[in-house]
């Protein structure tokens, strides 16, 4: 059901072959958890897919969610308090009027104001689907000590992706099937204005856009252990880039460093309870590399469609 986390352990924005040390000095690590989810019994042997997720915070005073990182999707999605049902219940719900910092927006980053119609947005799973609303906070992946983040600036960005443009502001549900939570389809609406947008964030801190989800289908949502979707996809699967993680932290200096290495993130699994997952953003930790290896750098393949793929011409045991 989820796609956590590609088989690669380690990817990157870019397209291009990379040579070098990928260690850096201003990268930004966020421990993972591993969630476990039994899926069918086979002949006895039960099936298990795993997530592996980590805490962020959004808003001012922080609000903390536990979010899977998922490299099958583009958005950060976490349930919004206006959210009523059993499911959205057992987790932890984003309540925008608790956050001083947080703007009502459409996808294009127009503000919205109280009593105006606004764009609504669907995201169709491999398994499950939500439907929510677009917002604008200061989201933290660390966990945030006393802060103080400058004032919520307006925001821009231009349209990116494979959204379907409709003429009412509410979207069905796409029933798109798959193997994971792959993103599947993204229906929504634009407005036309765009006001510009600050920079200067703190560290492992920026403004983003995302989606407080309004309804979340039981299956998958009531199993899980965590609360929403944070999506490490290309920019193709995001709405527009300032809903793209990768693309919106390395901008606004979330992390820093050299600038091929902005767009690159590590992910190391553990498999002992002596190490700790991690997620790298910014580079990756030389420190998790087989003694003698380096990494072999790779084209994504149809980047267009959003997803890590790459040309396999062969597996060996």
């Amino acid at each position: 059901m989820l796609a956590m986390l590609s088989f690669l352990a380690i990817g990157s924005l870019a397209t291009t072959a990379l040579s070098g040390d990928g260690s850096s000095a201003g990268s930004l690590t966020v421990r993972l958890e591993k969630h476990t989810l039994p899926l069918h019994h086979d002949g006895g042997m039960v099936h298990h897919k795993s997530a592996y997720y980590g805490n962020l915070s959004i808003g001012t005073p922080p609000q903390k969610f536990a979010v899977v990182f998922d490299t099958g999707s583009g958005h950060l999605v976490v349930p919004s308090v206006m959210c009523k049902t059993d499911t959205c219940k057992q987790h932890r719900r984003y309540k925008r009027r608790a956050s001083s910092t947080a703007m009502d927006v459409d996808a294009d980053g127009t503000p919205v104001e109280k009593g105006q119609p606004r764009d609504q947005l669907s995201v169709a799973f491999g398994t499950g689907e939500i439907a929510g609303v677009f917002m604008r906070d200061y989201i933290c992946l660390e966990e945030p000590e006393e802060q103080q983040p400058p004032a919520a600036p307006d925001a821009t960005g231009s349209l990116l992706g494979t959204s379907k443009l409709q003429g009412s502001k509410k979207m069905p549900l796409s029933n798109m099937s798959g193997t994971s939570m792959l993103q599947a389809n993204v229906t929504t609406t634009f407005s036309s204005n765009s006001p510009g947008e600050d920079k200067e964030q703190e560290h492992g801190c920026m403004y983003m856009r995302f989606i407080t989800a309004t309804t979340m289908t039981d299956d998958p949502f009531e199993k899980l252990a965590f609360d929403g979707i944070m999506g490490l996809g290309l920019n193709s699967l995001s709405q527009a880039p300032p809903f793209n993680l990768i693309e919106t932290g390395g901008q606004e200096g979330a992390w820093h460093g050299e600038d091929y290495r902005l767009k690159m993130f590590g992910i190391f699994l553990a498999v002992s309870e002596l190490e700790h997952s991690e997620l790298t953003l910014g580079g990756y930790k030389q420190e998790h590399m087989a003694a003698g290896e380096q990494v072999s750098w790779c084209d994504a393949k149809q980047p267009d469609l959003g997803h890590w793929q790459i040309a396999v011409k062969s597996i060996t045991a």
